[in-house]
């Protein structure tokens, strides 16, 4: 009763304090954990692209200046010569040594190529008398070409004018006759 007295005469007992709360529990300190990461492997080393040959360029370059004419352009001798074929028919008169303009801007440009690849050489092959071939060897001096540059010579037939732009001695007309001069070169030095 006393107890239903107490509760109704409205006054109550203080609460008992809250127990005190507990510590947190001790964690032994420990190094953050490294996050591991799959990286990607690392982009293959790509070789050196294989370096072109200096007639390579000049056979683009003789190209584009050359897209759309009768002039032939074809890579000999493992990439180290071009052979050049200009139609007769835009070469010489008939019976001219004089180079026509045509064959004139083809020997042009090929000097511009001697002066840009300093150990090229130029072989003019002509068909008909040799004075065809020292008339365009001449056009090409008068450029500025070296005379040691330039070789002529007379081919006994063909369709047309052959120019071989070389960086070493390869294979081109046979019969030489000027390399240094405007001289025929004896059977004795051509041999050798």
């Amino acid at each position: 009763m006393l107890l239903v007295a107490g509760c109704a005469s409205g006054s109550r007992a203080p609460a008992p304090a809250p127990a005190p709360a507990a510590p947190p529990p001790v964690v032994a300190a420990t190094a953050p954990r490294a996050e591991t990461r799959t990286l990607p492997p690392p982009p293959p080393v790509a070789a050196p692209a294989p370096k072109a040959s200096p007639l390579a360029a000049e056979q683009r370059w003789l190209e584009q200046l050359f897209e759309g004419t009768p002039v032939r352009i074809s890579a000999e001798a493992g990439g180290e010569a071009l052979q050049l074929l200009v139609p007769i028919a835009y070469s010489f008169e008939a019976d001219s040594p004089k180079p026509k303009p045509a064959l004139q801007a083809v020997l042009d440009k090929l000097g511009q190529s001697l002066k840009r690849q300093p150990a090229s050489k130029l072989r003019i092959g002509a068909p008909g008398p040799a004075a065809r071939a020292l008339a365009a060897r001449q056009h090409v001096l008068s450029r500025g070409v070296a005379a040691h540059r330039v070789e002529a010579a007379a081919v006994s037939s063909g369709d047309g004018v052959q120019l071989w732009l070389s960086l070493a001695n390869v294979a081109g007309p046979s019969g030489a006759i000027s390399r240094d001069g405007d001289t025929p070169l004896s059977a004795a030095r051509q041999s050798h």
